[in-house]
Formats: C-alpha cells, structure tokens, sequence
C-alpha cells in the first residue's frame, strides 16, 4: 500500500496532499510547453527551488497536437537516491471518466491522458515517457478494484519503480526533473493535477526533505490585480451565448455560454479555488484566448470579492461536502466545501471505529457494545452523516457539472431562436424559468436585518411559499426530461419525451467515424443518447441547486424552510442543523441508476462505462445524498430513496465479489450499509399510527399516513433477513460474511445489532397496531403484502419455502415472500449463526405475537 500521505491546509492546519513546484509558461496561444516523446520541451519554466508547490496543475488547452507538460523540480541528497526505490504520486483526474465523444472530429482522439518521465539532472532526452494505465503502474488495491485509471475514483494514488537509468539521471543536489504530461484531450478533459510526489524505499517511506507548500490562491483573488475594463469585457464573456467552441477536436460552436453549466454568477471556480491558470486554460479549450480567458478571471475575480468567502479547504480535488469532524462547528459557507481528500477512509476498519465513536486511526477493536450503541434508532438519537468520515470519495465539483449545456442539448429547430428547453412547458413552469423566479423570490425576501443564512424573519406563509418552490426546481426538471428511472422512453412515440427529444437531437450530429474509434457499440446507441441528454439536464439541475443553496445560504438550519403549520397556524420547522431545504429531488437524481435508459440486458448502468464503475458513482450520489439531506421524520419523507441507497451498497459489493477484489475492499461498503440502515431507523422512530386512512379516500394505500410510519421499515428495508444466511446452499450464503475479512466475529456482530435495531424498533408494538395485509388492496400493480411500499403484516402464517433436500430457505426477494415469512426466517438462520440468545428472544417473541397461528 502506498502511504504516508499529507494532510492538507485549511484554517491555519495542513489537510490533503503534498506540494510539488508546478511550471509552465505559455506565449500567446500555444501551450504552456509541447514536445511528445523524445520530442523538445517548450519554454523553460519557472522554478521554485527552495520547496515543492501543490498541485501541480497539468492544464492546457487539450488539443491532442500540443500536449501540456508540467514539471516538479526535486532536491535530492545522496542517500535518498540510492534508498529510492518507487516514484509515488497521488493524481486529481489523471483519466478519462465522461462518456465518449461522438461529434466530427478536427484533431484526433487522444486514448491516454497522463503520461510521466523521470527526466532527472542528466540525460533527460533519454528518458523514457511512461503512459499512466492499468498495466504501468502499481496501484493500491481500493483504487485498482474500483476500476483503475479511468475508473470510478477521480484521486487516485500509484507508483512506478525507480530502475537503474533512472536512478542514473537523478543528482545529489537540485533540478531533478519529474516531468507530467498531459497528452490530449478525449473531448471533455482538458488535464490533470498532481497532488502529491513522493521518493518511497520499499518501506513506503518518503525520502524527500525539501519543503512543501500550497499553492496560494487567495492571492490570485485580490481585486486591485484586475481592471474594470478587462472585468466588463470577462462578464459578456461568460454570460455570452455562441462564443464558445465545444472543445479543440470539435469545432462546434455552442450555445451555451461559460454561466450555462457553472453557477450563473460563476460562484462555484471562486468558492472551489479554481486557480487564475485553470481557468483561462479551460477559456482556451473552448477556443478563447489566453487574454479572453484573463478577462473572465477579472470578471470572477472582481465581481464575488465581497459575496464569496475565501474558504482554504475548498478546491477542485476537495468532494463538495465530504463528510469529516468538525463540519458543524464552521460557519454555515465553508460547509461546501468539505472536509477533503484525506478524510476519505482508506478501509472498513477505520470507518467502523469511526461508526462507533473511537479515533478512525485507532487499533482498538470494536466491541458488541460498540456497535449496538452506534446503531441505537432510540428516538432523540441523531447519527450526522455530515460529521461521520467514510470510506467512499464523494464526487469532485467537475463529475457535478453537466457534459453538455441543455441549451445546446435541446437546440433550435431550423428558422427559430429558442429550444425546447428554453420553450416546453406552461407559462413560469420551465425549469429555467422555475430557477429564476426561486432566485428573485429569494432575493427581494432576504433578511434585511439578519446575515448570511438567517431566514429567521420569514412568515409562516413565506415559509410555505419557499418550501414549495424550492421543491419546483427538481419537480420541473423531472418534468421535462421525462420518465422515471430506467424508463426515459415515452410507451407514444407521438409524444416523445423531452429526454427522448434531446437525445435525437445529439444522435443527429453523430459521426460514425467517430463512433468506430470508440469500440463502445452500446455507447452510441439511441438509448445512449438519451442517457446523455438526461445527464445534461438533471446535473444542471444539480448545479442550479447548490447554487441556489450557496447563494442564499438555505442550507441550514432546515427547520427555518421545512415544516408545516401547527393548529394555531404557527410554522413547525423540522429538519437538522444543516441541510439542504429541497424536498424532491435533489442530487441523487444524477446517479447512473436514475438517469440510465434500459438496454437489451443493460440494467442500472451507463452504456459508456462497466456496471462497477456505475454502481460507484450511484453510490457516491446517494451517499452525497444522505449527507446533505437525508430528510426528515419519516420512512421516507424528503429526497432520499432508503431502499435504492441500501440496494446499491449491496450491488457494488457483489460486483466487487465477483470480480474477485480482496474482501477488505468489498467490505468498505458493506459497513456503510449499516449506517445508512441506522439513519434511516432514527428518522422513522416516530409515533406516526401505523394504519391511517385519508377520510377523503379511505381504500388509497398511498395516502394512508401509515405509509410514512417505522410500520413502512419492517419487511426488507430493516429487516434481519438483509444481512443473514437466505439459505444452507453455499449459494445461499450472505454477502455479509465478507465482513470476516476485516475482522473475525464482525458478521455476527452486525447481526447482533441489527436484531437489536429491529426490536428497539418494534419489540414493544401490539397486535393491535398494525394494519392486517388486504389480499384485495393493491399498491397501483403491486398486492399489497408483496409490495415494497407494504406497511401491513400478513393476518396469518405462511410456511416456509424447502429446498430439493426439504430444508427451509428464503429465495428471491421481497416481491416473494411475505412479512411473515421473512421474519421467521430471519429468527432461524440468525439462530444458526450463533446470535446472542438474549436480544434473539425478544425478537423470536414478537414474532410469535404477531402471528400467533
């Protein structure tokens, strides 16, 4: 494993990476230097020799024929030289991670994005370029597992052994060169930044003692730097429309101006530390110059001084809200940006120590007791996902932004000016216009008395009023894309929907030449296109959300914009500390899993990428999810999916069971599985009756309020069943037994808890109050006791299914079997597994209670 990473600075301490002295000039429009293998260097750079500066931005402007080389420049001594026997380094999106370019191509496609050489002090044109892939560099295992290079992380760490001409280039004294090279763009990237470089011997240790420092980008934020002049021409710049091109091997021009996909006012490169060269180098791939591209500097730059804080940890490797301690004790504005990179977990250990309230580093074990505590859903018991570290990296604010505007995805007809999604729906009811009437709203209601965030002020009809609105956005993008998960066709091909609109659009401009180069048949399909126009339009949703959220400081406390009115009338606000205030939907609305269009087998997952890789980033979606808003009292009130998020853990670990990744990797998420489980028990730990008909439409299970009581949690969704034995076949064996792996006893652990989960829950309920299952009440398709939304139980006993031998097990899932059944089972192969017989007793009795014939 590779080891030994440094914390990176926010707030006067060091917090994620380390710091490499970064060159690079450029003249004009060239790149910041060009030369391929063995081909000349551009103009000699800049270098710091007195300490290595972070990150090490490998940025340009992507055209394939000019790659970008940057360079850190070492000071090595002599034992260090002969010690090192690995290059270390941690990478911020040194793949390619977007689906495929499909348009006509003016320069060709690149297929590897980072190349390395260790150039040394001599003999540097001998050195050889190392293309960073799968098969040339070692990698540790969480990222090799999670799909690699191109894979499901975007900070990935790696190494490359140091050999003999290596070693033989390097000196005991300064300019040692490691060179980096980006070498073109796939159509999206435009390259990479080094994190951190490190000479490791076999140890891992580092070997460098040059000094390490951040880059300063507070200093690139001083307005005085920048004229009015340059500031107005950068404003029509990014608030332009068909100024810029799609990319340098795509000679597009786009609708969309810069404020189309970021935040309209372009908070998001301030707040998220996007330095003064990324931007102009992203400028310059959309066909800017460099001067163009200094003018939106001097327009972003200027225009937020005073209205977007300056928060260190922010940066564009830093997971927008990465969950870490302390979060809550900022201000309400540095939430955004995270807690960083290092608060990443690397394993299941460190996160159950974490789950159960120990130091993540600490080697102490985790006892029952521990993790009993840890999953109490008693009510009062608040778990905060925003504070809780874990072991899953949340998605950087570049995987937030959309690939393509849907102002050029929904592109004018032939003779008009508009598209359909500037155009398509009622008056004030476009998701376009939604957004701009929340905003004004927001604005003319600000607190004129209060700071940042203080909706203290509001009426309860005020109130009201922001909470429907809020929940506009997501409902009208929804709207117009069109259909639900998986199922973004309309059944009338006359009345397309909009996604479907959007996507004939772009398969329109579909090169077949193109096409071919990407040996990804699937990837440019119909269904493919349609994917892709869902993912343009639900991450502008995204965006448009947090910047909503980040403008007007609605993130919390939630209770000031959720709640409802009591019986005198006066507001009731519910809700945490801090969280989002979007009822539904919200971003986990931009995971694989919803915005896939079903394809022959292809179920759940992008046609771009492997099943794994999507089922990750459907993860790091709902996990995003649940940490800014897991919703309020309630089964399922707010803008979670309990089940879908449950059910994702459990599908990557089956997918990293059957790719054979070694058990601790899988296990990374099998343990947040229980988290997820113990959330969403304290919020439904409410006294909600469990049977509570709409007098206004009695025989409608989806209005019964019963739907939104723990009743709804008793089946699979809590349920013991989940994380035990189904069956005596080895097939038949729990997944959950990959937990063993991390430690012994740490299945029967978490079986123990979730049996005491279960009874906390449900132990002390009667016969009496729960609803007896209708065998002639539907949920719309469903019966009732086979439905996922089933808050009954079944009025009698149901034997067990038996296997070929006689014997007892539980097949298929929850649409196959009952209630009953499941916690029967769920009492015996708990019993087979060597459960505590004190807690199993109680959960046996009230089996029994409930079905006592």
């Amino acid at each position: 494993m590779i080891e030994k990473w440094m914390r990176v600075a926010t707030r006067g301490m060091v917090l994620a990476c380390l710091v490499l002295s970064a060159c690079g000039g450029e003249s004009g429009d060239s790149a910041a230097s060009a030369g391929g293998p063995g081909g000349a260097a551009g103009p000699s750079p800049q270098i710091d020799n007195a300490a290595l500066v972070l990150p090490i931005e490998v940025l340009g402007n992507g055209a394939p024929d000019a790659p970008t080389i940057a360079v850190a420049n070492l000071t090595l001594d002599a034992d260090a030289i002969a010690q090192a026997t690995r290059l270390t380094v941690r990478c911020h999106r040194c793949g390619f991670y977007n689906s495929p370019e499909f348009e006509t191509l003016s320069k060709p496609l690149t297929k590897v994005a980072a190349s390395l050489r260790i150039a040394g002090a001599r003999d540097a044109a001998n050195a050889p370029w190392i293309d960073i892939t799968d098969a040339n560099i070692t990698m540790p295992e969480a990222e090799r597992a999670h799909g690699g290079v191109n894979g499901a992380q975007v900070a990935i760490r790696f190494s490359i052994p140091i050999d003999g001409a290596a070693r033989s280039r390097l000196t005991a004294s300064t300019g040692n060169r490691i060179e980096f090279r980006f070498n073109g763009t796939d159509g999206n990237s435009n390259g990479f930044r080094i994190l951190d470089v490190q000479l490791q011997d076999n140890s891992g240790r580092d070997l460098l003692s040059m000094p390490k420092r951040w880059k300063d980008i507070a200093a690139e934020k001083v307005t005085t730097a920048y004229t009015v002049s340059d500031a107005q021409a950068g404003s029509a710049l990014w608030h332009g429309g068909n100024v810029l091109r799609k990319s340098p091997i795509v000679a597009r021009t786009l609708r969309a101006a810069c404020a189309s996909c970021h935040a309209s006012d372009g908070r998001d490169l301030q707040y998220f530390n996007y330095s003064n060269n990324s931007i102009v180098q992203r400028a310059r791939f959309h066909g800017l110059s460099t001067e163009q591209g200094n003018q939106i500097v001097a327009y972003l730059r200027t225009s937020l001084a005073s209205s977007v804080p300056h928060v260190a940890q922010a940066a564009p490797w830093n997971p927008p809200y990465q969950p870490g301690p302390g979060l809550d004790s900022r201000p309400v504005a540095e939430w955004a940006a995270g807690a960083g990179l290092d608060a990443v977990l690397p394993d299941a250990a460190s996160f159950l120590n974490a789950f159960t309230g120990k130091p993540a580093g600490s080697a102490a074990a985790v006892t029952q007791s521990d993790l009993d505590a840890a999953m109490d859903p008693s009510p009062g018991k608040v778990l905060n996902t925003r504070e809780m570290p874990i072991p899953l990296e949340l998605p950087d604010w570049n995987a937030w932004l959309p690939i393509e505007s849907p102002l050029d995805i929904w592109a004018p007809e032939a003779g008009q000016s508009a598209g359909l999604f500037e155009t398509r729906g009622i008056p004030d009811q476009n998701p376009q216009q939604v957004f701009q009437r929340i905003d004004d709203w927001l604005k003319a209601n600000r607190n004129p008395a209060g700071g940042y965030g203080d909706w203290s002020h509001l009426s309860t009809p005020q109130r009201e009023r922001a909470q429907a609105w809020l929940g506009d956005l997501g409902a009208r993008t929804i709207e117009f894309g069109g259909g639900g998960r998986g199922s973004h066709l309309s059944p009338d091909p006359s009345q397309p929907y909009g996604g479907e609109i959007g996507g004939r659009i772009l398969q329109a401009r579909m090169s077949a030449q193109t096409a071919g180069l990407a040996n990804l048949p699937a990837a440019f399909t119909r269904e493919a296109f349609v994917e892709r126009a869902q993912f343009g339009v639900m991450h502008w949703m995204g965006v448009r959300q947090w910047e909503l959220a980040h403008r007007h400081g609605l993130e919390g406390p939630q209770a000031w914009l959720h709640g409802s009115r009591d019986g005198n009338g006066a507001w009731v606000g519910q809700g945490e500390r801090r969280g989002w205030p979007f009822s539904w939907p919200s971003v986990f609305y931009v995971a694989p899993h919803m915005l896939y269009v079903q394809q022959g087998g292809r179920e759940n997952y992008f046609s771009w990428e492997p099943r794994l890789v999507s089922f990750y980033r459907t993860n790091q979606w709902y996990q995003l999810q649940m940490t800014i808003n897991p919703g309020w009292p309630g089964a399922s009130v707010g803008p979670m999916d309990w089940p879908y998020h449950m059910g994702f853990i459990t599908g990557l670990a089956d997918d990293l069971i059957t790719a054979k990744a070694p058990g601790p990797v899988t296990s990374m998420h099998l343990v947040r599985f229980f988290e997820v489980r113990t959330k969403l028990a304290q919020l439904a730990n409410t006294n909600l009756p469990f049977d509570a008909p709409d007098p206004n439409d009695p025989n409608n299970l989806f209005r019964n309020g019963g739907l939104q009581s723990r009743a709804d949690l008793a089946n699979h969704k809590l349920g013991v069943g989940e994380v035990v034995d189904r069956g005596p076949d080895t097939w038949e064996k729990s997944r959950f037994r990959e937990l063993e792996t991390v430690t012994p006893g740490l299945h029967l652990k978490f079986i123990n808890s979730s049996i005491s989960l279960y009874n906390r829950m449900y132990a002390d309920t009667t016969y009496a109050q729960w609803r007896r299952c209708d065998p002639n009440a539907r949920f719309g398709d469903e019966i009732e006791s086979k439905s996922g939304f089933r808050f009954c139980l079944d009025p009698q006993r149901t034997p067990l299914p038996l296997n070929s031998k006689g014997q007892p097990h539980l097949v298929g899932g929850w649409v196959d079997w009952t209630t009953q059944q499941y916690t029967l089972w769920s009492v015996m192969s708990a019993r087979n597994h060597g459960a505590e017989p004190t807690r199993l007793k109680v959960f046996s009795d009230w089996v029994d209670r409930m079905w006592p014939n």
